[in-house]
C-alpha cells in the first residue's frame, strides 16, 4: 500500500450548493412571466436579421441593467444574459431587487432558462467612488463575463457578486447543453483563473483577515473537483501561532493534509519547519542558506516566501510556479543553488520532501 493510501482519508466530492442562488422557474408563473416580459422588451429591437448569430455583444439599458446577447455558448442558438428588475409584488420570491436571467430564443419566442437570485456588483470603466456611491474597492467593470475555464471551447459565466471589504465574490456558472441551463460550479473571492490545468479559487477570512486559502480544482463533467489546496494563517493574538496547511488528493481520491509550523533557529542562515501529517509528526525540515537571511532580503528577495513555495510544491504535488505569491515577488531562479535542504523523519517523508 502506498504512503498516500496509508495515512489518507477518503475525500468526498465538494458538491456545489445551488439552493441559495438558483430560483426555480416553476416557483411562480406570474413571477416568471413578469421577468420574461422584461426580456422581450429589451430584446425587441434585435431581430435575427439585425444580429449576427455567432456574435456576442453587450449594452446597458436606460435603467442601468447590463445585457449580454448572441450565440453565447457556441451552440448555434441565440441567448441573452441580463439583469432583471424584481417588482415589489414579487419580493417574497427573490431576496434581491435585481436578479440575473438567462433566456433562449426558441422558435421566435424568448424562454427563460435560468434565474439567479443575486444582484451583481459592478461599475463601468472610469468609475470613481463618491459619498453617493461608495465601495471599498473598485469592483468589476461588467456584471458577468464569458471565459473558457475548462478548455473545451464552451465558455463559463463568471458573475461578479458582493464586495467583501477588499475582495469581490465571483460565482462560476457552467452551461449545461442537455438541460439548456446554467449550473453553479463554484465561487471565489477573486476572479477565478485557469493556470497549469487547474481552476484556482481564492478565499480569506474577510474583515480583519488572518488567513488566505487557495483551492486548485479540475473539471469532472460539470463539476469542479478540488485536487489540492494551500492555506496560510497569521493569528492576531498570542499564544496562537502562524501556520500553513496543505492538502492533496491522489489518483484514488484519497486526501492527505499537512500542517507546517515555523520553529525558532539559532542561526541567521537557517530556517526550521515542523511538518505534521493528519495531526501526527511527520518531518523536520531545515533550509541552510549560503548567506544570512538578512542579506537575501537586502537584495530584494523574500527567503520565507521561497521556502513556502518549496513546501507548497512538495506537499501539494503541484508545480512551484503555482505558489500564490510567486507571480508578484522577485524570486530566485533556482532556490536549490542558494540553499541546502535537510529533511529528518520517516523514510517516505524524507523522500517526498528532499530536493530531487
Amino acid at each position: 500500500m502506498s504512503f498516500w493510501m496509508q495515512a489518507g482519508v477518503r475525500c468526498a466530492e465538494k458538491q456545489p450548493d445551488e439552493d441559495f442562488l438558483v430560483i426555480p422557474l416553476n416557483k411562480s408563473a406570474e413571477f416568471t412571466a413578469a421577468l420574461l416580459r422584461q426580456v422581450e422588451k429589451v430584446m425587441a429591437p434585435f431581430t435575427p436579421s439585425k444580429e449576427k448569430q455567432a456574435a456576442a455583444s453587450s449594452f446597458v439599458t436606460g435603467e442601468g441593467c447590463y445585457v449580454l446577447h448572441g450565440d453565447l455558448f457556441g451552440s448555434g442558438h441565440r441567448f441573452v444574459l441580463l439583469e432583471l428588475e424584481v417588482e415589489s409584488s414579487f419580493e417574497k420570491l427573490a431576496t434581491q431587487e435585481k436578479v440575473v436571467g438567462l433566456a433562449r430564443l426558441n422558435a421566435g419566442q424568448w424562454e427563460l432558462c435560468t434565474l439567479l437570485d443575486v444582484t451583481p456588483v459592478w461599475r463601468p470603466k472610469g468609475w470613481e467612488k463618491s459619498e453617493d456611491d461608495y465601495l471599498p474597492i473598485t469592483p468589476a467593470e461588467k456584471p458577468f463575463e464569458l471565459e473558457d475555464l475548462s478548455g473545451d471551447g464552451v465558455p463559463e459565466v463568471i458573475l461578479a457578486a458582493d464586495v467583501h471589504k477588499y475582495v469581490q465574490e465571483h460565482f462560476i456558472l457552467r452551461w449545461n447543453a442537455r438541460t439548456k441551463s446554467l449550473t453553479f460550479a463554484g465561487s471565489s473571492m477573486r476572479k477565478p483563473v485557469q493556470d497549469g490545468g487547474y481552476v484556482i479559487l481564492y478565499s480569506n477570512s474577510g474583515r480583519r483577515s488572518i488567513w488566505e486559502d487557495w483551492r486548485f480544482c479540475q473539471w469532472e463533467t460539470d463539476k469542479l473537483i478540488e485536487r489540492a489546496s494551500w492555506h496560510e494563517e497569521v493569528p492576531y493574538n498570542a499564544p496562537e501561532e502562524s501556520f500553513m496547511l496543505a492538502t492533496r488528493m491522489n489518483d484514488q481520491g484519497v486526501e492527505s493534509e499537512y500542517r507546517v509550523k515555523t520553529l525558532e533557529s539559532d542561526s541567521d542562515k537557517d530556517s526550521l519547519y515542523q511538518i505534521t501529517h493528519q495531526d501526527k509528526p511527520l518531518a523536520r525540515l531545515t533550509f541552510k542558506w549560503s548567506r544570512s537571511l538578512a542579506d537575501f532580503t537586502a537584495d530584494g528577495y523574500d527567503p520565507s516566501s521561497e521556502e513556502s513555495a518549496y513546501l507548497f510544491e512538495k506537499l501539494t504535488g503541484l508545480p512551484r510556479k503555482l505558489y500564490p505569491a510567486s507571480k508578484w515577488e522577485k524570486h530566485l531562479k533556482v532556490l536549490e543553488k542558494n540553499v541546502k535542504i535537510h529533511v529528518e523523519g520517516e523514510s517516505a517523508a524524507v523522500q517526498m520532501l528532499s530536493p530531487q
